[in-house]
């Protein structure tokens, strides 16, 4: 179902959420694409599930030198060996925690929901220092060489010292329209040079982590539309580098990409999408809001495909799985697409909860997590 969840802000500020009112929730009148069969050309099979003890509430996953690192709601973080499957490491923080996993070295970073930076030793699950934040962070935390990169719900960019006890580097406040689409993470590390950070209203900030300073904006989309719910055109997917090029996409927007270096726009098309954004060496693959899944060539931008098979199936953005791309569905199958034409070529029924969340691609291997936070480690099989 097309998902349609709005934020109101500055109106109450003594919830949980402090300083966001109430939640706008719509669902699509249209039923879901009944899954027809197909003509499995690829093998896609499971190589390992596990059930995490509480709810992710939306947290997602890591990967980080042969590991997977996840955290749930009561503060239990996970670390699992990416090729088995199997917990290598457990730590019980026994505090609610707002957000997911940043992971440097071995120290992973995360949020609490009474608005604190924890810096925790994987291993022992110590809390090595904490730091006060202006509000609640809901999305996970960037490490970007020495510097941990915070968006909390006031909207302001913090930095921090990974070697200093995280003591605060820099601080950029920004003005939040009034309504804007619920933000899981737009926040993309690239390396130690530079943080991408989707933005409210279309924008995507090029960000120096040791300096906070801005290196470039792009405009994604701009605002269009008689009322407040029609001009809501955030970022709230993570943006995309490959090679030179940065690619994101914004909710009633458009899917567009830019020159690294200097930010000039190389193409934009017109599509609207909170679920996310991918890429390899040939396109730009990007989940629209009805389910529907297309691929836009990376120089010219040409639409390359279009594939309708999953509208209105709650369809999660898209990774790619070697040479193909997969997708996950709210109703907990896992497809995978040609990356020439679309075509579904292999599908595999994970289990019976939503596959929503924007899965992480590991090239020969792809992780999806479920709804109440059930890691499955997918792979392509022999056919």
């Amino acid at each position: 179902m097309i998902r349609r969840q709005l934020l109101l802000t500055a109106v109450l500020s003594s919830t949980l959420l402090a300083g966001c009112a109430s939640w706008f929730t719509g669902s699509s009148q249209f039923k879901p694409t009944p899954l027809t069969a197909i003509e499995s050309s690829q093998n896609l099979q499971v190589k390992w599930t596990l059930t995490q003890a509480g709810p992710t509430a939306g947290f997602l996953p890591v990967y980080a030198n042969g590991h997977i690192v996840s955290a749930d709601v009561n503060g239990r973080i996970l670390t699992v060996d990416a090729l088995s499957g199997r917990v290598s490491a457990t730590a019980d923080l026994k505090r609610k925690l707002s957000a997911g996993v940043a992971v440097a070295d071995e120290t992973v970073l995360v949020g609490t929901q009474d608005a604190k930076l924890l810096a925790v030793d994987r291993a022992s699950g110590r809390v090595l220092w904490e730091q006060p934040l202006t509000s609640l962070m809901l999305e996970a935390p960037q490490r970007a060489g020495d510097i941990v990169v915070v968006r909390t719900n006031d909207g302001r960019l913090t930095g921090f010292s990974l070697s200093d006890a995280g003591k605060q580097q820099w601080s950029l406040g920004n003005v939040l329209p009034q309504l804007t689409v619920r933000n899981n993470g737009s926040m993309q590390s690239v390396g130690p040079e530079a943080v991408m950070v989707g933005q409210a209203g279309g924008r995507l900030d090029i960000i120096s982590p040791p300096t906070g300073n801005t290196l470039w904006q792009g405009l994604v989309a701009s605002p269009r539309g008689a009322t407040e719910l029609e001009r809501v055109t955030d970022v709230v997917s993570r943006p995309v580098f490959d090679g030179n090029q940065v690619c994101a996409v914004a909710y009633q927007g458009r899917v567009a990409c830019f020159e690294a270096a200097s930010g000039s726009l190389l193409w934009a098309r017109d599509v609207s999408s909170s679920r996310g954004v991918t890429l390899d060496g040939s396109n730009v693959y990007v989940t629209a809001e009805d389910g529907s899944v297309l691929a836009y060539d990376r120089v010219s931008g040409r639409n390359v495909w279009k594939t309708e098979a999953l509208k209105y199936r709650d369809v999660s953005g898209p990774a790619t799985l070697g040479r193909f791309v997969l997708v996950g569905d709210g109703e907990g199958y896992a497809h995978l697409l040609s990356n020439e034409d679309g075509r579904i070529v292999g599908r595999v029924k994970v289990g019976s909860e939503a596959l929503t969340s924007q899965p992480v691609s590991l090239g020969v291997s792809t992780l999806v997590q479920g709804q109440s936070g059930r890691l499955t480690m997918l792979t392509l099989g022999q056919n």
